[in-house]
């Protein structure tokens, strides 16, 4: 499908969706006094939406005394804890049981809209996310990356000393299962575990012995339950998730922590919620705003809703400042809930609800996926971050701003083992204070501050800032976008060259890039991963040779897009007269006229391309890729 016809369908039913959701707000001014009888007949009558819907009227959000629908649906409560505010505790979830194939009709989902008795109701929409298997040379490549982030980064070994048990949970809100007790799984979509086991590398220490012991305990709760958009559960999680699957995972997190603390002593006593996911601003169905509450539709005002409970209840809660929607005109600023670092806590006015993260490179340049104006005033390195258990398959690096803010909560979580008497202010002004300047001003600031410029995550400068009695300094940026791992390129080049791959050609790039021209998925209504999509995650440029390992899908139209020392930019159109770039196929490239003098070389490098073929691409997918001069 066009992206012209997405978009004509998207504003079609954004504005359908304004109407009838206004229309139900007018219902019930006017039907307040009459009887309930009345009421109901209101609703059907006036508020029941039209079809089309943003995800085929399957699932639905409202606010009632009781939960209640017709036969093939189901309601219940959104929270389980009776101890939420009462705008909380009467959501609602209605999902349409898949008992047949097809989708509600209008005459069924009005007949949820009469017995429900809601007197608001919004559809609860919902993001896909490939994997590939890796050889024994890219696993290495991939264990240099872990190494370097974490040497980047700083860890657990920089504590003056570590706690008798963990001070601090980290719970990783995403698409790995539910791991309430640290046993961190495997997800279908591996975004989640590594993440998690990403943060427990920063945060962990291992003995000469093989045991383990962390300053903080890190744990996982499923945001992103399903396989498909007609919510079929996945065996070990999913690729998509809904606003309320969202905050029912963020309901659980504080809960558990919270029992945890009273039947399983010594429990940590602060906690620490991991949000690398976001949505795009959709009014009146996925509201992505830092306004009042009262004009969100019900999805978003849960989340928020329930994010204002847990940092009532103590919590650090940090959030991805989202990754470029591509485009003629992409969305600017954050992506939700990193916008609500605009909003101040309702229990306490003089803080943010959270903080929101950014993404740099190992040169402390923002990320090729940065959003306009979207930098943030705390950063965290957020390329090539990879982790796993060694129990579980290797899973792909990922770049974005969803690395960047699991860097960011293990440096929050370790200030936090230092100095546990902190507020959750106070940690996130230390890790601020202690970040690497870098000399960008920025309109995203944390702490409420007016003005603020971009600091970059250390784990030496937070502890410093802290009141650690430390001599270490921060690492310093380094000459280019990827570390330095010239024998683990070696072993993978002498490796790939065996592969006999297929010769690319290239030339000119066409005007505009993918990236430039179509958005991305994730402009779409739905809860998403950061970065959303794995486009080439061991893709390299190394000495002018660009080298692409088979992957997981094809790449149509693709384009790598080049940024030197000296700020030129250079475009090349990868494969243009034979097709696409084939999933499972390997491709090699020798580019000419690539500078590699030691005074203007290759800083960074991106590929894009289109998801389906011209002529009507119906999105675009971009990462960042792994360079070395």
């Amino acid at each position: 499908m066009a992206w012209d016809s997405v978009r004509g369908g998207m504003i079609h039913k954004l504005f359908g969706g304004a109407r009838w959701r206004h229309g139900l707000r007018l219902c019930f001014a006017v039907c307040a006094f009459s009887s309930l009888y009345a009421t109901s007949s209101c609703m059907a009558e006036i508020a029941t939406p039209r079809s089309p819907y943003l995800n085929e009227g399957l699932r639905w959000i409202g606010t009632a005394p009781a939960c209640r629908a017709p036969a093939d649906w189901t309601a219940e409560r959104l929270f389980r804890s009776s101890r939420l505010p009462a705008g909380l505790a009467e959501l609602c979830v209605y999902t349409w049981i898949p008992a047949r194939a097809a989708a509600p009709t209008a005459t069924e989902i009005g007949a949820l809209f009469t017995v429900s008795g809601a007197n608001e109701m919004t559809e609860d929409v919902p993001v896909v996310l490939p994997s590939v298997a890796f050889s024994t040379e890219d696993v290495a490549l991939f264990a240099g990356l872990r190494t370097a982030l974490r040497a980047q980064v700083g860890d657990s070994s920089l504590l003056p000393s570590l706690p008798a048990s963990p001070e601090v949970r980290v719970v990783v809100i995403d698409t790995a299962p539910d791991a309430p007790d640290g046993a961190i799984q495997a997800g279908t979509s591996r975004h989640g575990d590594t993440l998690a086991h990403l943060i427990e590398d920063l945060v962990c220490q291992i003995d000469a012995t093989g045991v383990r012991t962390c300053a903080a305990e890190v744990t996982t709760e499923l945001a992103l339950p399903w396989i498909t958009r007609t919510f079929v559960p996945g065996p070990h999680g999913g690729y998509i998730g809904t606003l309320s699957d969202l905050a029912r995972a963020i309901d659980r997190a504080v809960f558990r922590w919270q029992s945890g603390r009273l039947t399983k002593p010594p429990s940590p006593a602060r906690l620490l919620l991991n949000l690398s996911l976001g949505w795009e601003d959709t009014p009146q169905i996925a509201d992505c705003s830092a306004g009042s509450p009262t004009l969100m539709g019900p999805p978003a005002r849960a989340v928020r809703g329930i994010l204002q409970y847990a940092a009532s209840q103590g919590a650090l809660i940090v959030a991805a400042a989202g990754n470029d929607s591509g485009g003629p005109s992409p969305r600017q600023g954050l992506v939700c809930p990193g916008r609500y670092q605009a909003v101040r806590q309702d229990t306490d006015p003089s803080q943010a609800l959270l903080v929101a993260v950014s993404g740099v490179d190992y040169q402390d340049h923002p990320l090729q996926t940065v959003r306009p104006l979207g930098i943030t005033g705390i950063a965290g390195l957020g390329i090539h971050g990879v982790a796993w258990d060694s129990h579980d398959p290797v899973p792909a690096p990922l770049t974005g701003s969803s690395v960047s803010t699991a860097v960011v909560s293990a440096v929050s979580a370790l200030v936090w083992a230092y100095g546990p008497g902190l507020t959750p202010g106070q940690v996130t002004a230390a890790v601020y204070t202690g970040g690497v300047d870098l000399t960008t001003v920025t309109m995203e600031c944390p702490l409420l501050l007016g003005q603020c410029r971009s600091h970059r995550a250390s784990v030496c400068g937070a502890l410093k800032a802290a009141g650690a009695p430390l001599s270490c300094l921060p690492a310093a940026p380094q000459g280019w976008s990827s570390p330095s791992l010239p024998n683990e390129i070696a072993a993978l080049d002498a490796a790939f060259s065996s592969l006999l791959p297929s010769s690319g050609t290239s030339g000119a790039a066409p005007l505009p890039i993918p990236r430039d021209s179509v958005p991305t998925v994730q402009i779409q209504p739905w809860t998403f991963p950061m970065p959303i999509a794995e486009t080439c995650p061991p893709c390299r440029l190394v000495s002018g040779h660009l080298s692409i390992p088979p992957r997981g899908h094809d790449l149509h139209g693709a384009v790598l897009v080049i940024r030197f020392t000296d700020g030129t930019m250079q475009s090349v159109a990868l494969n243009p007269q034979h097709g696409p770039l084939a999933s499972h196929t390997s491709y090699s490239f020798v580019l000419p006229n690539i500078p590699t003098s030691q005074t203007n070389h290759v800083q960074s490098a991106y590929i894009t391309a289109f998801g389906f073929p011209q002529p009507h691409p119906s999105y675009s997918i971009t990462e960042q890729i792994f360079v070395q001069p």
